[in-house]
């Protein structure tokens, strides 16, 4: 088994018809809350306002296929 983490991403903004969701996948956690980071001050940096974010960093094992 090997370690995985999970960034999950949920964006909502007035006018929207409904909430924009999106997930990644990383192999450490530095790499997925660094992502996490960069996608909660995005929309802070391109002026775009009101918008509500929220994002998680799930970690989980997973199996890995051996072929050998």
């Amino acid at each position: 088994m090997i370690k995985i983490w999970l960034l999950i991403s949920m964006i909502s903004m007035p006018g929207m018809p409904s909430v924009k969701h999106t997930a990644e996948l990383y192999f450490d956690q530095d790499k997925c809350e660094s992502r996490r980071n960069m996608i909660i001050n995005m929309a802070t940096e391109q002026g775009i306002n009101p918008i509500y974010t929220q994002t998680w960093c799930l970690e989980s094992s997973m199996f890995v296929i051996n072929n050998s």
